[in-house]
């Protein structure tokens, strides 16, 4: 139930009690004035300890993207200096160790623990522990730094001379080590598709200066070519829909802005149009085009021209059988993500199954349904999880949220009888024990928690107007009194900042 609707819901349920008589029925008394009341003072300083530690690596993970962001403008910076600046020699040493800088910096925020979400490996969260899944999820916003890491190393390995447009490999030393610096997405998203709209960029420069530039016609066909081959790999993947689905979509306007530029430098004389071929003759210093080396093989340096063709040939199976080996890991994830998702709708139903069961008073049912809904986490849902873990939220997270709310909604009406030993209070009378973090034995989060703890004041509402109508003004009270202590602790602790209006609507509706 949604906080607007639980308020509404709840104080209903109250101002009809506090106009009741005393008069009592054979179910009016469900919990006695003895009971104790969990104390919001006791539930917030349960929550602070692991909500600071959780801020705490989320801080300081946006403070390293910061470093990794400085880090690549000083690079970016000092190549623009050694291209611009007559007296290289200096300045390209600056800039080899500016990049040396780079790569360490990248290479041990790849190795560090506290920059990831391992809490699937290690629900303890303890920084100590040093073994992180190959596949855990990276705290703030890391992996689009690691997307810009690849993207800068794609740029410029395809850009030096001796590597003649090659691309990078997934597999290149500066992106191995202990363990791999990039995951495959990052890999798609900087080092192929960020790099396809950077050579668009550097080729509108390049052909602005083909007249005077020998090399210009060329370096924008190769572009061409080297983005058109990458297009045609990426349509082979069966994108679902994500933030890397979208960037492949723009790809295609590289594409064509490259196509346009040479239909432009066409019509300029610059590929031979209007009679101008200087730039495309070899007298003139222009060097041959892709296609022209190709059907010149047998004429000029054979032999030369051959291998050339043979060598580019060989660089463009290597990255297409590169390119396949992601595919078949992504596509591995992909299946994995819906059995996941078909697994979630049984498990999620019937943790809900079991909140309905109580409030009609089946204790029996929504015992067996909360213990098949955690059988099937253990057992259907983590296995998958443990295998990607970036597969962690989403469905997985809301079915942890919906078993969170009905663990508590059962122990809040039991007691500490657990499901397994079927010691459970039958006698209709709640204990008000509300269950801390620590005592939920699946491997939730801190959010995940407080999404259930919200929630459970859904059903304690429900819970009052039902007694309510059976003229329970002592049980109607005791109800009010939880919600509003649940909602005083997760004020406290910070996570309210959306609901912040819902207290003061209690305290203005219960003001005398």
């Amino acid at each position: 139930m949604r906080p607007t609707a639980l308020c509404a819901s709840l104080l209903t349920a109250a101002t009809r009690s506090l106009a009741l008589t005393t008069t009592t029925t054979p179910y009016t008394r469900l919990v006695s004035s003895s009971t104790k009341m969990v104390d919001y003072r006791e539930l917030t300083n349960q929550l602070v300890t692991k909500m600071k530690q959780e801020d705490d690596l989320r801080n300081k993970a946006y403070d390293r993207s910061w470093e990794l962001n400085a880090a690549l403008i000083r690079v970016e910076m000092a190549h623009e200096e050694v291209l611009s600046s007559p007296d290289k020699k200096e300045l390209i040493s600056t800039l080899e160790k500016e990049e040396e800088t780079l790569d360490e910096l990248f290479r041990e925020t790849a190795l560090s623990p506290s920059y990831y979400n391992n809490i699937v490996h290690n629900p303890s969260g303890d920084d100590e522990i040093t073994t992180i899944h190959e596949r855990a999820p990276r705290r703030g916003n890391i992996d689009y730094k690691m997307e810009s890491y690849a993207r800068y190393k794609a740029v410029r390995y395809y850009l030096q001379t001796e590597n003649d447009g090659l691309l990078l490999s997934p597999n290149a030393p500066c992106f191995s080590g202990a363990r791999n610096i990039l995951t495959d997405e990052e890999y798609l998203g900087g080092a192929c598709i960020g790099l396809c709209h950077d050579l668009s960029k550097i080729a509108v420069s390049r052909a602005s200066n083909a007249m005077s530039d020998p090399t210009a016609v060329q370096f924008v066909q190769d572009a061409r070519d080297t983005v058109s081959n990458i297009l045609q790999e990426l349509l082979e993947f069966d994108w679902r829909n994500s933030p890397l689905r979208r960037k492949y979509d723009s790809t295609k306007y590289a594409l064509k802005q490259l196509e346009t530029v040479l239909y432009e430098l066409s019509v300029a004389g610059a590929l031979g149009g209007h009679g101008h071929d200087s730039l495309n003759s070899e007298e003139e210093g222009g060097p041959k085009t892709k296609r022209i080396k190709v059907a010149d093989e047998n004429n000029g340096d054979e032999k030369g021209e051959g291998k050339d063709v043979e060598m580019e040939k060989s660089a463009l199976d290597t990255f297409k059988q590169e390119i396949a080996e992601v595919k078949e890991r992504m596509d591995h994830r992909d299946k994995l993500r819906e059995t996941l998702i078909k697994t979630s709708r049984d498990s999620q139903k019937a943790a809900k199954n079991s909140i309905f069961a109580m409030h009609r008073g089946n204790t029996k049912s929504a015992v067996q349904l909360l213990l098949d809904c955690e059988n099937s986490v253990r057992n259907d849902l983590l296995p998958i999880v443990k295998e990607e873990p970036t597969l962690r939220g989403g469905s997985f997270s809301n079915v942890l949220e919906e078993y969170v709310e009905g663990k508590l909604f059962y122990c809040w009406l039991h007691g500490n009888g657990g499901e397994e030993s079927g010691d459970t209070n039958n006698n209709d009378k709640p204990a008000g024990k509300i269950l801390t973090f620590d005592e939920i034995t699946l491997p939730i989060t801190v959010d995940e928690y407080i999404g259930g703890l919200c929630d459970l004041t859904g059903e304690i509402g429900r819970f009052a107007v039902a007694r309510g109508t059976v003229r329970d003004k002592e049980s109607v009270k005791i109800c009010l009194e939880t919600s509003k202590n649940i909602y005083m602790a997760i004020r406290m602790a910070g996570k309210l900042t959306l609901f912040h209006k819902l207290l003061s609507k209690i305290i203005r509706d219960l003001a005398p």
